[in-house]
């Protein structure tokens, strides 16, 4: 396995690792502590948490910005330490009205701290060995979630109120531990700073210069970047209840196939990233990716006839392709989140590409269930041609992204303050 050399890089790979372990503990830890510590009923905490989702996508691009003026790594810091406070406020919920302003608040935190951590990697790594980096990430961040579990499970055992409390608790603990190990990080030029001040290399297009909402295509790779994230609905939400709902396969199937999307994740993670090396590769990884998970949706819909034994081996089979799918459109978003995006204003494009995943992911499970409960079989077999058709568009819409940004930089560079602007002709005289 690629190990980071010591430096910024291994530092940063030790804040992802303890900035795992959070959504771990929160995922089922905090529903838990919410209805047996808070008394908020399941619906009450099921749209609460669904509001601070939507209400988070209003941080993402704000943050992104504000980290290019003033520099990455300082307001990972603040936001870290911002998140830890909320998510120790959590412990003071007593009703319905403040688990919503908490929620919402922790939803701010939440989708403001993504583009600030990414566009801060892409201010330490270079585009040679970025896409590795953030394949090793990737696998320290999967590490760092399996060894949550156990912390999960004590508290589910013991199942009190004390316990629960201390599970909401660590998670706060680990949040305040990233701040102090982003202490250790070294501080960056505003990516906004630097770009002005350099004198070679690429131009941003004209409409990158006003800022992401400008740039069309790509905010449509954004987009359609997110749509592809409903890998993670049909193995976190549809697979689970197809198993349990549509086939014979024993009751211990689903945790074990849970655990063989981690190992095969872990294992193969590096392997599938160094495969990205440009935008082409990148678009043509998620495209592969469309392959798999159509096989894997093929797969799924054939399980509802097999028997026990044969229907939980073609399991095993459809969540490999399923994972597979997760690695290639992983290490696609990354090639081109980074590379079609203005250097000047990477935390803004980070903003813009993370608010593209957490808009669709928002309404991901509800139609991931909508497909599979009303169409069975079928509904596999229309979400992976969906998705297929969906994934071989990322290769057109790249190519398109990537020659605009390609013909801006043959245009003339705009003056910095270290390029004086060339004196203007003297004007013509009268005819």
């Amino acid at each position: 396995m690629f190990l980071p050399p010591r430096g910024p890089l291994r530092v940063y790979a030790t804040v992802t690792f303890f900035d795992s372990l959070v959504p771990g503990i929160m995922l089922a830890g905090g529903v838990l502590f919410f209805t047996k510590v808070a008394h908020l009923g399941a619906v009450q905490v099921g749209s609460g948490l669904s509001l601070a989702a939507l209400v988070g996508l209003a941080a993402a691009v704000p943050a992104g910005r504000l980290g290019d003026r003033i520099g990455h790594r300082r307001l990972l810091i603040v936001i870290s330490l911002l998140r830890a406070l909320v998510l120790g406020a959590y412990q003071l919920v007593d009703g319905y009205a403040a688990f919503l302003v908490v929620a919402c608040l922790a939803g701010l935190a939440e989708s403001a701290v993504a583009p600030v951590r990414q566009a801060y990697l892409g201010t330490i790594t270079t585009p040679e060995n970025r896409v590795r980096t953030l394949a090793f990430n990737r696998v320290v961040r999967n590490i760092g979630a399996t060894l949550s579990t156990p912390a999960l499970g004590l508290a589910l055992a013991l199942d009190s109120p004390v316990a629960f409390r201390a599970l909401i608790g660590a998670g706060a603990v680990s949040v305040l531990i990233v701040a102090l190990v982003a202490v250790r990080l070294p501080e960056t030029p505003a990516p906004s700073a630097a770009a002005g001040a350099a004198t070679t290399g690429p131009r941003p297009a004209p409409g990158k210069r006003a800022g992401v909402l400008r740039d069309r295509p790509y905010l449509a790779l954004a987009l359609l970047n997110g749509v592809l994230i409903m890998h993670m609905e049909l193995l976190e939400v549809g697979m689970p209840l197809w198993v349990t709902g549509h086939t014979r396969a024993p009751d211990w199937t689903t945790s074990a196939l849970l655990f063989l999307n981690v190992l095969v994740a872990i294992g193969l993670q590096m392997r599938v990233g160094n495969t990205v090396t440009d935008v082409g590769s990148a678009a043509r990884a998620m495209r592969r990716g469309g392959y798999c998970l159509l096989a894997a949706s093929a797969v799924f819909a054939a399980t509802g006839t097999l028997g026990p034994l044969p229907g939980a081996l073609a399991l095993f089979a459809a969540v490999t392709l399923l994972t597979l799918t997760e690695l290639l459109q992983s290490a696609g978003s990354w090639g081109l989140s980074y590379d079609l995006a203005d250097a000047a204003r990477l935390g803004e494009y980070q903003g813009a590409w993370s608010t593209g995943t957490q808009l669709v992911r928002s309404c991901g499970p509800l139609l991931v269930t909508l497909a599979l409960s009303s169409l069975a079989e079928t509904g596999w077999l229309v979400i992976g041609l969906a998705y297929a058709v969906l994934a071989a568009s990322s290769v057109p819409l790249a190519r398109r992204a990537h020659t605009r940004t390609a013909q801006a930089a043959a245009q003339p560079h705009p003056p910095t303050s270290h390029q004086p602007a060339p004196a203007p002709a003297p004007a013509a005289g009268p005819r």
